[in-house]
């Protein structure tokens, strides 16, 4: 653990998310709350973040490692701790012994404590933060209040679909999220997108535990049939890329957005890459050639991308802030951009371009236009498309290898005109005979 006292914060959200380790790559960083002594955030080598609660038990110190969806959740349960360790209690040893009173209360495992191993166990340290912590609000509020209680060999397909059903109806009003600037809230996803992602969730989580952790014997019973209203075949035409393009320079010129997230927006077009990957660019990631940018963790691992005139044009006239490593930092310029302001200035570019995609609006759109362009060059190689668009599976290739709607009805017509071609050419080969009543 470094021994390097950094100043005390207030934890919040955006210190959660954007905190990096220690600069060594070795040491464990700590940064401590300036509201509660004890309470901090620990930053492992490896990038994995944890809370906890400090204090001296037997005149050693003792690490409580504090399980929180938020940096205020986490700020409660370390306030109960001290409470109780400044009434002569001790925080650790009491979640040990109610911990203990569960399991010898329970003969079998229930849904929810599976749904707990599975998080902990396998979530945070096989999957990406950003999939573990929504992996983790899905369990927390939707799963584990509805089926929680059942016991895990007791869960049969009936219970799942039961769930399924009842998800399906829940009013689509609620907000999902903090209020906006204004007091605007950010809509809820539809009910049915939300039951189908909490299914799946289940799923992933039941598979864990019948096949890795052995703690469920028997079937899946999460893998019933899904329905879906959701479109994932919309791609962007050309036209309205080129108007996309336009309204980023137009909001540009007007002040309506800023330039490092008009320059995350063109990179995206220029790349294909992933938002994420965008923001968490750094200059030292690119080639002091200008030949290639290297991601050293991004989704599927390390990542490494040719950068093209196109590319390298972007990159050579961005503004750079001198101090701050971020080609697209925030207004912080110590921190990169978020994937949500990113989102939020997209979203304006849309309305901008009169550009409308209802539910799959979203910054993934430039992806899988950008990848469609690349299956769709027929001059390459599928292991060149592969490395262009940045995917290593084949099944992931063929995810985003569709025609776009030009290309879909030119080939439909292409098509009919060979085959009315050969009925033509048959026709004109023999005399055709119609069969009449089945006589011949």
């Amino acid at each position: 653990m470094s021994k390097q006292a950094e100043p005390k914060k207030k934890l919040t959200r955006a210190i959660w998310e954007n905190a990096l380790p220690h600069p060594d790559g070795k040491s464990t960083r700590i940064i401590w709350d300036s509201r509660l002594t004890g309470f901090g955030l620990r930053i492992r080598p490896t990038g994995a973040k944890t809370f906890v609660y400090v204090y001296r038990s037997g005149g050693k110190p003792k690490w409580a490692t504090i399980k929180a969806t938020s940096a205020d959740d986490a700020f409660d349960q370390a306030t109960e701790m001290a409470n109780q360790y400044y009434r002569g209690k001790d925080p650790v040893a009491e979640r040990e012994d109610a911990q203990r009173e569960a399991d010898r209360k329970s003969q079998a495992f229930s849904t929810g404590d599976v749904l707990d191993s599975f998080i902990t166990e396998h979530a945070k340290k096989k999957l990406k933060e950003k999939t573990w912590t929504e992996y983790e609000r899905i369990v927390e509020k939707i799963l584990k209040p509805e089926i929680g209680k059942i016991k895990i060999d007791a869960l049969d397909t009936h219970d799942v679909a039961t769930l399924y059903e009842k998800l399906k109806k829940r009013p689509r009003t609620r907000s999902i999220s903090r209020k906006r600037k204004g007091g605007e809230q950010k809509p809820a996803p539809p009910a049915l997108t939300q039951a189908t992602g909490a299914i799946r969730v289940l799923s992933t989580a039941l598979r864990w535990a019948i096949e890795d952790a052995k703690l469920r014997s028997g079937p899946n019973p999460a893998q019933i049939r899904l329905t879906t209203t959701r479109q994932r075949d919309r791609l962007l035409t050309d036209n309205e890329v080129a108007r996309l393009l336009t309204a980023t320079d137009d909001l540009l010129h007007e002040e309506k957005i800023l330039s490092h997230v008009a320059l995350a927006i063109k990179l995206l077009f220029s790349t294909g890459c992933r938002a994420g990957e965008i923001c968490g660019l750094k200059w030292t990631d690119i080639d002091a050639d200008w030949r290639f940018i290297r991601w050293p963790d991004t989704k599927t691992g390390y990542l490494r991308k040719a950068i093209t005139s196109e590319t390298r044009d972007l990159l050579e006239s961005a503004p750079r802030i001198v101090g701050s490593p971020w080609v697209c930092p925030a207004t912080d310029p110590e921190l990169p951009l978020r994937v949500d302001v990113l989102r939020s200035g997209f979203r304006r570019v849309m309305k901008k371009a009169g550009v409308v995609a209802g539910e799959n609006a979203s910054l993934h759109l430039i992806r899988h236009w950008f990848s469609t362009q690349v299956y769709n060059d027929s001059s390459l190689t599928l292991a060149q498309q592969k490395r262009i668009a940045g995917h290593k599976s084949t099944s992931a290739a063929m995810r985003y290898a569709h025609l776009n709607d030009e290309d879909w009805a030119s080939t439909a017509e292409d098509t009919a005109e060979r085959r009315l071609a050969k009925i033509k050419a048959a026709a004109s080969n023999g005399k055709v005979v119609p069969i009449r009543g089945g006589q011949q």
